[in-house]
């Protein structure tokens, strides 16, 4: 986690916060590092959990102990995952792993928002991994325009209306510089 918290803002994050200002949005997310949070946006949904979330594997409580301090420079010798105190069970990240259902309450969150939306950005995501990549298709078959925001074809990219191929980084300020007022 300790990289994780290295990991550098760039424009497109600080795009989308300001974007919200303009426009009633929901960002939904895959994304597990908190970059969203950390640039000031509001996260509806965390599709795919956040690492800094930790929790027992076996119970599921949530932990907020300290981890100890990692020197990225040096070796680091495996450690051992910290204890759940109400079960005793291994704390981990609380991200979903392959084969394990995605959060309810931010999968039904995610729903509603692909139910009301009228514009999807669809951004950096491979448009294969289901259910998430059924969202956009979900929106769209309600009326809502879907945009896939990606340097390279996605598995969304035939199906959206427009395919912007792009970095995040370059396309969200550009977008806002020509959002429409109002």
């Amino acid at each position: 986690m300790a990289i994780v918290a290295q990991a550098q803002l760039h424009a497109g994050h600080h795009a989308l916060v300001r974007l919200a200002g303009l426009k009633r949005t929901t960002l939904v997310t895959q994304n597990v590092d908190d970059l969203h949070q950390r640039a000031g946006s509001e996260v509806a949904a965390h599709l795919h959990g956040r690492l800094s979330a930790l929790r027992c594997g076996d119970c599921g409580q949530a932990w907020h102990g300290l981890l100890p301090p990692i020197d990225l420079q040096a070796p680091t010798p495996r450690l051992a995952p910290p204890a759940c105190a109400a079960c005793g069970g291994a704390v981990r990240p609380g991200v979903v792993w392959f084969g394990e259902a995605l959060p309810a309450a931010d999968w039904a969150r995610a729903e509603r928002a692909a139910d009301a939306a009228d514009l999807v950005l669809v951004i950096g995501s491979s448009g294969l991994v289901h259910p998430v990549a059924g969202l956009p298709l979900r929106a769209k078959e309600r009326g809502a325009y879907v945009v896939d925001l990606n340097p390279e074809p996605s598995g969304l990219s035939s199906r959206a209306d427009l395919h912007w191929r792009d970095s995040a980084a370059a396309a969200l300020p550009l977008l806002l510089q020509r959002w429409p007022a109002g």
